[in-house]
């Protein structure tokens, strides 16, 4: 990165750190996309309502949404920087979940406040819309931030109720808390719909607890089903110093999500014990339509303790950059 792009994203991880410290009751689906809205004059910003959400048949998202008060969104924001009429786009789609309870599948109380923590992955798909903006850059990029918050009442969905996503698939939630998966599905669904034509299409999410396992604090874990497409985010991480390291993905991970006969087409969760991170890539990459598509899992990088690290923002940046 040259000076001005060192400086422009070091103001980007300070918007990330912002917006992601803030508190729950401050920073709500709603005020996410009003944030969205005033990232730079020259983004054009759509902000879907769950009417909206409702004749494009978002049953995830809506499903994940049943248990709050508050009106989920889907944040939609279009840098046009390509002189190219027609240039295919890179979609970036940030997971925004602006608080994290568990539904019906609760969470233990122990750091639950750090919960708020859970839309960071969209933080940081925002932080580089505001980047690639302030530094005027000449490609197309769409970036798509389904937010919700995932809580509990008496029309909460509940362990083994089945959903419809927006592709048709169906979905039995085996478990309430493994809800950034079902949100990022109607949103990469959403994304094949409207930009079909898109270079890629990465997913970045505060995903699963098992990522800290899988590669620690050092990497966000990625994911892919395109081996060239992985070694273009690998080589950002390298670059930027905003590592990342791709874990393994073969057919028996996708097995493993696959839903019971005569119940469902998939599970939220794995079927057995193990490898937590992958098989909930298995289950994204069943909504990814043969496309070249990614995952970057930041559950482990995005925040320390009660402190926001400003990850993948600089991994992200340099990627765009790199596809100038």
């Amino acid at each position: 990165m040259n000076k001005l792009q060192t400086k422009v994203v070091d103001s980007g991880i300070e918007f990330a750190k912002r917006i992601g410290l803030a508190p729950a009751n401050f920073m709500t689906p709603t005020k996410l996309a009003a944030e969205a809205k005033a990232l730079h004059p020259s983004l054009a910003v759509k902000v879907l309502n769950e009417k909206d959400m409702a004749k494009l048949g978002m049953g995830l998202l809506l499903g994940v949404s049943r248990g709050s008060d508050e009106e989920a969104k889907l944040i939609i924001v279009e840098h046009r920087g390509s002189p190219v009429s027609g240039a295919e786009p890179t979609v970036l789609i940030g997971k925004g979940l602006t608080f994290d309870m568990g539904g019906n599948s609760i969470k233990p109380s122990n750091n639950l406040h750090q919960m708020k923590f859970d839309m960071l992955g969209g933080g940081s798909v925002l932080a580089a819309m505001k980047i690639a903006a302030e530094l005027n850059l000449p490609i197309n990029i769409i970036a798509i931030v389904p937010s919700s918050e995932n809580m509990i009442n008496g029309r909460a969905t509940k362990p083994g109720d089945v959903h419809t996503s927006m592709s048709g698939l169906t979905v039995d939630v085996r478990n309430t808390d493994a809800e950034g998966r079902l949100i990022l599905a109607d949103a990469l669904t959403y994304a094949q719909k409207m930009y079909p034509t898109a270079k890629s299409y990465t997913t970045v999410a505060t995903l699963t607890g098992a990522a800290l396992h899988a590669t620690g604090t050092t990497h966000s874990a990625l994911l892919g089903n395109d081996q060239d497409l992985i070694d273009e985010l690998k080589a950002a991480g390298d670059e930027s110093g905003d590592l990342c390291w791709q874990l393994p993905f073969v057919e028996y991970h996708s097995d493993q999500v696959k839903g019971q006969e005569g119940v469902s087409d998939l599970m939220n969760i794995s079927a057995k014990p193990g490898a937590g991170t992958t098989t909930a890539f298995a289950f994204l990459e069943a909504f990814a339509d043969e496309v070249a598509y990614t995952h970057l899992d930041v559950a482990a990088t995005a925040s320390e303790g009660d402190e926001v690290t400003g990850r993948p923002v600089k991994l992200l940046s340099q990627f765009l950059f790199n596809r100038v």
